[in-house]
């Protein structure tokens, strides 16, 4: 799988198999914010989005503001915004097997070094990636692609 960037704006945009990879929203605008996350217009869609989702280079941060919002590829698919292709239904299969993969080995290293902060970091990130790839194969269970 290659390492790219998946853009949705008005125009054109690539689209990506990765999970982790940002995806992109342009002309984004905050309907409302509650301390919790932002409710966003997505095109013509609306969406909630959590106060930690956004990764760097989102632009719109509390009511009225209009612009870019940067979002996690996993989250996206979790949550069925707005997308050219979602994964298909191997790729989410290959993408919760590697997730259950970085699960075992990082309790694995906790396992030998219990108070390591880096470890018990590389544990939560991985368990979050899981529960993320469960949701989406979750979704997927009456609407296979």
């Amino acid at each position: 799988m290659a390492l790219a960037l998946a853009v949705l704006s008005k125009g054109p945009y690539v689209v990506l198999r990765m999970p982790e990879t940002p995806v992109i929203y342009d002309d984004v605008e905050v309907l409302a914010d509650d301390g919790l996350g932002l409710m966003c217009r997505i095109g013509n869609d609306r969406a909630f989005i959590g106060k930690h989702v956004p990764v760097d280079g989102t632009t719109v941060h509390r009511k009225g503001d209009r612009g870019r919002l940067t979002l996690p590829r996993w989250f996206v698919e979790q949550q069925g915004l707005p997308l050219a292709r979602h994964m298909t239904d191997p790729e989410v299969d290959e993408w919760f097997a590697k997730a259950q993969l970085r699960v075992m080995v990082a309790r694995d290293a906790i396992e030998k070094l219990p108070d390591d902060s880096e470890g018990q970091a590389a544990l939560s990130r991985a368990t979050r990636e899981l529960a993320a790839a469960m949701a989406v194969r979750a979704r997927r269970q009456g609407d296979p692609r």
